[in-house]
């Protein structure tokens, strides 16, 4: 029960995290969503770092962290609706664009953030 606890107190500070990012950087001059970009970025190397400093271990805090905070914090769905939008509105390259920035950036920032989690070891 308590690991329960945990994930859902994680879950509820990334929801908050997320939603204060969003609400601060709305634009309507931005071609991208670029809270959801930031928080997928960020999200990614600190997923990657966390990731890295808690391989093989279980816990609270792992749990607390990665599957409750970075959980709701980043955010596919946003991403998969407003990649809707920008196809939805014909903005075919912006889409391909936003698609490649998300998916190749976070994948790099994780990867990043993996080794930054074993420097110091």
């Amino acid at each position: 029960m308590k690991r329960y606890l945990f994930i859902s107190l994680g879950a509820m500070i990334g929801a908050l995290l997320r939603f204060f990012i969003s609400f601060a950087t709305v634009s309507g001059t931005s071609p991208f969503f670029m809270g959801t970009l930031i928080v997928n970025m960020s999200g990614a190397f600190v997923a990657g770092v966390l990731l890295r400093k808690f391989h093989d271990r279980e816990g609270h805090m792992r749990d607390f962290l990665i599957t409750g905070l970075l959980g709701s914090f980043t955010t596919f769905s946003m991403l998969t609706y407003e990649q809707y939008l920008l196809l939805s509105y014909g903005e075919y390259f912006i889409f391909l664009i936003y698609l490649g920035v998300n998916m190749v950036g976070g994948f790099c920032l994780a990867l990043m953030g993996w080794k930054a989690g074993g420097m110091g070891r």
